[in-house]
């Protein structure tokens, strides 16, 4: 749907990037950032921050959103209304500058239509967030002074003329990141409300149902550096790059016979490569190149190791049987893979995700991070070969695991008729 979007920052606290900053960069280009992302044709800011801040903010928006948000209008209070009521056959997003909302909701509110204001049932203060089209804006900007005016008369407005969209009861459930996460907004007028604001990102880039190194080791660490670097000048696609590297590296050394220090590297590996995707999300710097490039890589470097602890193990390729076990691993992983992908491509769903029992599964079975810990532990116990050979057999199970869940509920569903929900 073609939409714009303006946003107003006319009322106290004034955002300012010295004052207000989310992970790193101001408010005010975060906004910019998500209606970007959201495919708005084009912003208008009403009452901007001084000249020397926009500037800033330009410098540092880079150029991949200005190809996507083609213009940012930047006007006073004062000036009139008709200067962003364009007459364009297009819908408006309003919205208080000084709220922060999920990109759920704004993305809900844009696909469900036009004349629609958002409530928060569980919540004293008002959304202020809109969606309408011109016919419905131009009623509401009769009387405008200043944004306080506008929202009071969408306060004032009855279901008959514009519907009501709920907060409260949107569904929580959100399939990429497999967990349920309810829809959040908070109104930044305070330094307190950043740190709640940056909360929930974090706790949105987190992903549900991992195995347990993921789910219990990793967050901590992960949250950390994410924080620390989203202060630098570096992007995701850098932190995917210098993950890869190390990988390749970890599995340099496994070959060479350096095992221990591959190892701690493959470890490491497992950290960064949650923090690639938490940087992207809190930072709001998500891309289909990004995505693809950190799946098909770690597939590859992760089968890499197998094969340098198979080609260690044979001393050199004087024996057989570890290759045998490399072999396994690599064949049962990529039939894995094909047993989840399959299930979601059909259900829309993780399979990881199904049932209490698959996500039990999902924290034990055969996966890089929990193969890692096996390895490492099977090093510590001077076992790396019985651990090598118990990795191979676990993967074998875990494979198999997989299939059997996924043809019984595909199959189940195609004989009830109908797609069964989650448990």
């Amino acid at each position: 749907m073609n939409f714009s979007v303006v946003l107003f920052i006319d009322t106290e606290p004034k955002i300012t990037g010295a004052q207000r900053s989310i992970y790193g960069f101001p408010l005010l280009e975060r906004h910019f950032r998500v209606f970007a992302s959201l495919g708005a044709s084009q912003v208008t800011v009403i009452d901007p921050s001084d000249i020397g801040e926009r500037e800033t903010i330009f410098k540092r928006f880079e150029d991949i959103w200005f190809q996507e948000l083609k213009k940012v209008n930047w006007l006073r209070v004062n000036d009139p209304t008709d200067s962003w009521l364009t007459g364009n056959d297009e819908c408006i997003l309003l919205l208080d500058g000084h709220h922060l909302y999920d990109e759920r909701v704004l993305k809900a509110m844009i696909n469900n239509g036009p004349n629609k204001k958002v409530i928060d049932t569980s919540s004293i203060n008002p959304c202020r967030l809109l969606f309408a089209d011109l016919n419905l804006l131009q009623n509401l900007t009769v009387n405008w002074s200043d944004s306080e005016s506008l929202w009071s008369a969408v306060e004032g407005l009855s279901e008959r003329s514009c519907s009501v969209f709920d907060l409260s009861i949107m569904n929580p459930y959100i399939v990429d990141l497999r967990r349920n996460i309810s829809a959040w907004w908070v109104i930044l007028d305070s330094d307190k409300k950043i740190l709640t604001a940056e909360m929930f990102l974090i706790d949105a880039a987190q992903k549900g149902t991992l195995d347990f190194p993921a789910e219990f080791i990793h967050p901590p660490l992960e949250n950390r550096v994410t924080k620390w670097i989203s202060k630098k000048a570096v992007t995701p696609n850098q932190i995917t790059t210098v993950t890869v590297l190390l990988a390749f590296l970890g599995t340099g050394l496994m070959a060479l016979g350096f095992l221990a220090s591959g190892l701690m590297l493959a470890f490491l590996v497992g950290i960064l490569d949650g923090v690639d995707g938490k940087l992207a999300r809190t930072t709001v710097r998500c891309t289909r190149f990004g995505d693809k490039y950190e799946h098909i890589l770690d597939v590859v470097y992760e089968l890499t190791w197998y094969w340098a602890i198979g080609w260690m193990l044979s001393q050199n390729g004087t024996l057989t049987g570890p290759f045998i076990f490399s072999g396994t691993i690599t064949i049962f992983y990529l039939l894995d893979k094909m047993a989840t992908g399959i299930f979601k491509s059909r259900r829309g769903i993780e399979l990881f995700d199904y049932a209490p029992i698959d996500r039990f599964f999902r924290r034990i079975g055969a996966r890089r991070n929990i193969n890692v810990l096996l390895l490492l532990g099977g090093l510590v116990i001077g076992m790396t070969e019985e651990l090598f050979i118990f990795v191979a057999i676990w993967t074998f199970f875990t494979a198999i695991f997989h299939w059997k869940r996924s043809l019984w509920l595909l199959y189940k569903s195609r004989l009830n008729g109908k797609l069964e929900m989650p448990i």
